[in-house]
Formats: structure tokens, sequence, C-alpha cells
């Protein structure tokens, strides 16, 4: 009994937690990542909300209006990172790939929120010889698609119809917000 009471209280705490820092960052207020991820309530939050961040270091590139990791250095002398937006609803993380000359998509994941959780709901990568150098409008045009893909599925699953086009437009705006701008 001692021990479910002791899940339900860190629950709670991740959920107010959590619900706080959404409603910072929504309502455009000041906060500073780097300071905030060594501290390690929010390590258990980002580890249970958002899964692809659990252990890394992320700063907020203003200029970009996206969230990037601190990613890595491969042998071949190419880095890796993730690079995130979101939104209450939604968060698309693209990983890319900074080679010589280019940036690369390596793939798309979009994860809902499912209370204090992130929930994967769709992914794509592209590799080899069928890469993609990064251009935020095919990134966003891919991302449409995918969670446009996923809520066709989800309808069938429920045996609903929606038009298509409303069924975009929708897609549309939940992956337009996440490209809203985050803070000040």
């Amino acid at each position: 009994m001692q021990d479910c009471r002791n899940r339900l209280n860190f629950a709670a705490s991740i959920i107010d937690t959590t619900s706080r820092l959404m409603l910072q960052m929504l309502s455009g207020g000041n906060l500073n990542l780097n300071e905030t991820m060594n501290n390690t309530a929010l390590q258990a939050i980002v580890t249970k909300a958002l899964p692809a961040l659990s252990g890394e270091q992320v700063t907020y590139n203003a200029a970009k209006n996206v969230f990037l990791s601190q990613g890595y250095t491969s042998a071949a002398g190419n880095m890796y990172y993730k690079a995130i937006r979101l939104s209450n609803r939604l968060v698309v993380y693209y990983d890319l790939g900074q080679g010589y000359i280019h940036t690369f998509l390596n793939g798309i994941k979009l994860f809902a929120f499912d209370g204090p959780k992130a929930t994967l709901i769709a992914q794509k990568y592209w590799g080899g010889y069928d890469y993609r150098i990064f251009s935020e409008q095919f990134a966003k045009e891919q991302s449409i698609l995918m969670l446009k893909g996923f809520l066709e599925g989800q309808m069938k699953l429920q045996r609903t119809h929606v038009s298509d086009q409303e069924l975009s437009g929708f897609a549309r705006s939940m992956v337009e917000e996440t490209q809203h701008k985050q803070l000040a």
C-alpha cells in the first residue's frame, strides 16, 4: 500500500512539474534549459515524458526556434544530434547529421502527449543512399504526412470518417503549433 502511495505521489509531482514547465514555455517565460536540465527531478521527468532525450543536455536556439540536443561526432567527423519542436500536444524530433557541406535529415519521430507521458506515434528514417538534405519545408511536410497517416489509422480503428481535406488541415495545424516561438 505504501509503495502504491509513493508511486502516485511521484506521478503527481511529475504531472505538476511538467505542467508548470510547459506553461512557462508556452507563455513565453524564460527557461534556462542548461541550468534546469541539471536538476535531477527534471531529469526524471524528461526520461518519462520525452524518452528520446533521456540523459541528454538540451539548449534552445532562438534563431531557429528549436531545442537542440548536445549530439556527438562520429569517427568520420560528422556530427549527429536531435532538433526538437513541441507544443502542448505534439513533439517533433528531427534526427540530423551535419556533414562537411550539408545538414542531413536522417529521420523524424512524432510523439503525442498521453497525460505527462510522450508516446511515439510515428517515425520515418532515411539513410544510406536514400539520404535527404535538410530543409525546413521538407521536414514540416513529412511531419504533416506522418501525423495524417497516424490519424487515418486511428479513424479506421474507431470506424469514423473525416474528409481528407479536414484531416490534412488538422494535421498541418498541429505540426505548425510546434513551430510557434516557445521562449522569449
